[in-house]
Formats: structure tokens, sequence, C-alpha cells
């Protein structure tokens, strides 16, 4: 495990992603705005897509993984924020914080297909 976590400093954080809140705008209870968390715009990220593998165990799971994003360690990131990179949205599905380190949160994601 120790040194799975000194391997983690090898990321490179070279992408530029938005941390959304949906703020909800409307009479109906799922009508919401998004906009960027607190400190949420033009965060460094490192990027890739899931492997097969990942995907699967992911599905077997329950889930379904597309997208690992990796940041700085912050406690304003929740599973109900989605994720802007490239123009795409990402909605969160797990946040790993790696046994509590506060180094790195590794957020598993997959494309949000809603509004």
């Amino acid at each position: 495990m120790a040194r799975e976590y000194s391997n983690r400093k090898h990321y490179i954080k070279d992408k530029k992603i938005t941390i959304l809140e949906g703020v909800n705008q409307g009479p109906l209870p799922d009508e919401y705005t998004w906009r960027p968390i607190k400190n949420g715009e033009n965060v460094w990220a490192y990027y890739r897509q899931a492997t097969v593998n990942e995907h699967n165990n992911a599905t077997l799971a329950g889930y379904d993984v597309e997208a690992i994003f990796r940041v700085n360690w912050r406690d304003n990131i929740h599973m109900d924020n989605r994720i802007d990179f490239r123009g795409e949205r990402y909605e969160i599905i797990r946040i790993d914080d790696f046994e509590g380190y506060k180094k790195d949160l590794t957020i598993y994601a997959k494309h949000y297909k809603g509004g």
C-alpha cells in the first residue's frame, strides 16, 4: 500500500476542469442551474478514460465508470456535483480519498446524459 501512495505523485495534473453544483431555480424539485463551486473553476486535474477492467468491475458493483479524474485534495466535492471537462458534463459516481491522506482525490465519473 505504501508504494501505491508514493506512486500517486507521478500523475500529471495537466487538464483544466470545472466542478459544478446544482442550484434549485424552479418550482419543481429537479430544476437545477449548474454553477461552479467555490474555487471550482479551472481546477488542475489528471484525466484518463477508464480501462475495460475498471469499467467491467464497476458494472459488477452496480455503477458505470467512463472517466477518472484526479485532483488535489479538497473537502468541497460531493457526489451530487458534476464535472465539466472540454464541454462535456460528467456525473460523479465515486470519490476516493485514498485512506484519508488528504493528498489527492480520485473521482470516478460517467458522461451525464441529463439536462
